[in-house]
């Protein structure tokens, strides 16, 4: 017996502070509740908690569209904001502000159950505040870091009045950008010639060589083409916004156009440059033109 503890012991010790040495981590629910509340009590949020999920929402505006269905294609714009302030989102005019696809295929699960359960029609926007573990999870997405409890507002839009949506959007950009003189088409195109031009005129069959810069609204370069590189089209190869507009000006003239999506690249948009639904600002000069 004795001889039994002798050799015993020492393990038994050596369990024992192990035991002793032993943290209790916290969870992901507990850390996430945690920080959604604290976020919640720091921002002064009006929000409920969404059937025990620990998704809390509210909803800014409520819907006065169609209901939506999962298996609709919405147009949205979201903006995204971690807890912490690590990752903010708010220009709609990027790719990652900018949805127009199945309502249940958007990630997370979160958005998809607020806007179809709780904002129920478009023309509405709801907020979120999505713990990270219904939101993007452990290992986050892209540059949305792991972890990261998310505060979400969807605006989802009609999109049978999306036409109108864009056009208020093209005229407080002229209007906060001070750019007056334009003309709108009764398709909802703005034009604004800078030089007539006085050498060949341009059909929509015409082959043009050009100078041009394309940009969002946000003011991000999308494509160029500058003096020295020019790049020559054919016209009807190209979008419906340059088809109406550049035969309105001759060889040597130069045009301005802000172009809704319609006119443009669509409800899609143009990956990855061009976000979904977007109005696009062209500023063109024709040096050549090839009948």
């Amino acid at each position: 017996m004795k001889q039994f503890f002798k050799y015993a012991f020492p393990g038994f010790l050596l369990l024992t502070i192990l035991i002793s040495c032993q943290k209790e981590y916290e969870t992901i629910d507990v850390i996430d509740d945690r920080n959604v509340q604290e976020y919640i009590q720091q921002n002064k949020l009006n929000v409920q908690e969404y059937q025990g999920t620990g998704i809390y929402y509210q909803v800014v505006t409520a819907g006065t569209g169609p209901e939506v269905q999962y298996s609709d294609r919405i147009p949205a714009i979201i903006t995204m904001r971690s807890l912490d302030g690590k990752y903010v989102s708010v220009d709609t005019f990027n790719v990652a502000n900018r949805y127009y696809n199945f309502l249940g295929y958007y990630n997370p699960e979160g958005i998809r159950v607020g806007v179809k359960e709780v904002l129920k029609k478009s023309n509405g926007t709801i907020r979120m505040i999505i713990p990270s573990r219904l939101a993007f999870g452990r290992n986050g997405s892209g540059s949305i870091p792991g972890n990261a409890s998310m505060d979400i507002t969807v605006r989802v839009l009609d999109i049978s009045k999306l036409i109108d949506y864009e056009d208020f959007t093209i005229r407080k950009y002229l209007e906060s950008n001070s750019l007056t003189g334009f003309t709108r088409t009764t398709t909802g195109l703005y034009y604004k010639i800078g030089q007539p031009g006085t050498g060949s005129p341009i059909t929509v069959d015409s082959t043009i060589v050009a100078n041009y810069t394309g940009k969002l609204l946000n003011g991000a370069i999308f494509d160029r083409a500058l003096a020295g590189s020019e790049a020559t089209f054919t016209l009807n190869s190209l979008v419906q916004g340059w088809r109406q507009a550049v035969p309105l000006i001759k060889q040597g003239g130069s045009i301005r156009l802000i172009v809704p999506s319609s006119l443009g690249y669509g409800l899609d948009g143009s990956s990855p440059s061009i976000p979904a639904f977007s109005a696009l600002d062209f500023d063109i000069t024709v040096t050549d033109v090839k009948q």
